[in-house]
């Protein structure tokens, strides 16, 4: 296809495309439930120290590949060749099947409170009930999927636009029941009350945040498409950033005007419909209108999102792999260019990583918190191959041609060590449960409603070990074909 025909993305719709895909009220909600007001300070360091130089290496690996399609696995493979492209790819990949762990639960909630105003799964036996629906539905998205999804993108964008707008309502109407009814905030705002305590809970959440303010990279794939070339890409996604940042900041500042902490307290599964109850309260807006049209806005968002993420990241992954290592049976595709097998497959994982947390845990709350938390853990991940990846780019690789470059080469290097140590630390917090809580476990004075910490820990680390040592040894695999193949 000619370039200029490929150049029709304007400056505008690229970052409402990155808006989308970075910007997540509810991970807001989440992030207040666990720290309060330190969200905001949370959120001001991602972005300064983690969301804003990561784009910009990202925004040079862009650069260095604009002639290339496939994102990140073109990334990766410029600089560390094509065995770590493959481990960073299929990173990308599994981390998804966790994600569908939380993103399912969810969207159940979210459906309950669209149809009936309220959160349906409650009681002694919700996590092992919601964990079966969700099985149910995954099934039933991964048929659709197989079948085509040409419709998905429709819904997904009106969704987005959705999100995106009940975010932006939030933050200013919390702000007019403050500076304009004139209404004292729900919380206190003092140096005390911001400032973190730096403990277990602080760094788990702060996984969390940086998970919220990640998604930047996935824009990298659409630089040839962009008008104005790679100068527009850098400075849109430089621009997007900022606003993403700010956004973020400014919500964790409007839950704090409206929302008591007593409220969000520990209430993953209905917190984001309290608050909003809370703010229509002021303006005489009913609680249940206000509950099932925010849960009719998340529920149409997470289905679109489900339908999208099903079918995506299954047909990319396995475009991308060189041939041959994982044979004929899983990357088969049918009529509609989708790996019927390696669908099924995924079906088959996500099933059983929903059954075991739901066999173990009693508590609706702490079920979800146990999902998000192995969520962010493990979405962490691919970034590490980046920053390796980038370290190795300026270190040997500095040579490569490119319009934009992350400062200096030394420069660069220190930023990429930086933010590597920054991960590896908050990657470890996310992964280890609270000693205390591992402590309380093997003394047998945990809390009943509580997740098992150990069992917690073995579940992160088995899914790590098993999926990565999976791709690895069906890789060593494949080098040992190809070398008798060039023997002959």
């Amino acid at each position: 296809m000619d370039k200029d025909t490929r150049q029709r993305l304007g400056p505008l719709s690229l970052m409402l495309m990155t808006f989308s895909a970075v910007f997540a009220f509810p991970s807001i909600v989440n992030n207040s439930i666990q720290i309060g007001l330190a969200t905001i300070p949370g959120y001001l360091f991602g972005t300064v120290f983690y969301f804003l130089p990561f784009i910009l290496m990202i925004a040079e690996f862009a650069s260095a590949n604009s002639e290339k399609e496939s994102g990140v696995h073109s990334w990766l493979q410029s600089v560390l060749g094509d065995k770590w492209a493959f481990l960073g790819a299929w990173s990308y990949f599994f981390v998804n099947l966790f994600f569908f762990c939380s993103l399912l639960p969810n969207t159940l909630i979210y459906g309950s409170y669209a149809v009936f105003g309220g959160n349906v799964f409650q009681g002694e036996s919700s996590t092992k009930i919601i964990s079966f629906i969700s099985i149910i539905v995954f099934w039933l998205m991964t048929y659709v999927c197989i079948k085509g999804v040409t419709w998905i993108a429709k819904v997904t964008n009106f969704a987005g636009s959705a999100r995106l707008f009940m975010g932006l309502i939030f933050i200013v109407l919390a702000f007019i029941v403050v500076f304009g009814l004139g209404k004292a905030p729900a919380q206190e705002f003092n140096f005390k009350t911001i400032t973190p305590h730096f403990n277990w809970t602080f760094f788990m959440t702060m996984a969390w945040i940086l998970q919220a303010v990640g998604g930047g990279e996935s824009i990298g794939v659409y630089i040839k498409d962009v008008k104005g070339g790679n100068k527009t890409f850098v400075k849109t996604m430089i621009g997007a950033t900022i606003i993403v940042g700010i956004m973020y900041i400014l919500g964790a500042i409007a839950v704090g005007l409206v929302v008591p902490q007593s409220t969000l307290n520990g209430n993953f599964a209905n917190g984001i419909f309290d608050i909003f109850k809370i703010l229509g309260s002021n303006f005489n807006i009913p609680a249940e209108v206000t509950v099932r049209l925010v849960g009719l806005i998340l529920f149409i968002g997470n289905l679109g999102s489900l339908a999208l993420w099903t079918a995506a990241p299954v047909k990319v992954f396995f475009s991308e792999i060189p041939a041959g290592v994982f044979g004929k049976w899983l990357v088969k595709t049918n009529d509609e260019g989708n790996p019927t097998n390696a669908l099924i497959v995924q079906g088959v994982i996500v099933t059983i990583l929903l059954i075991i947390p739901a066999l173990g845990i009693g508590n609706m709350d702490s079920f979800l918190e146990t999902l998000i938390n192995m969520t962010a853990s493990t979405s962490l991940l691919p970034v590490l191959f980046l920053l390796l990846a980038y370290i190795g780019l300026r270190l040997k690789k500095d040579n490569l041609p490119r319009s934009f470059r992350f400062g200096s080469r030394s420069f660069g290097i220190f930023a990429g060590v930086a933010l590597l140590i920054l991960f590896l630390f908050v990657f470890f917090m996310s992964t280890v449960p609270e000693p205390r809580l591992i402590m309380q476990e093997l003394q047998g004075t945990l809390p009943k409603d509580q997740a098992s910490p150990i069992g917690i820990l073995l579940y992160n680390l088995l899914g790590l070990i098993i999926f990565m040592g999976f791709a690895l040894i069906c890789w060593h695999r494949y080098e040992k074909k190809q070398a008798k193949e060039n023997k002959k």
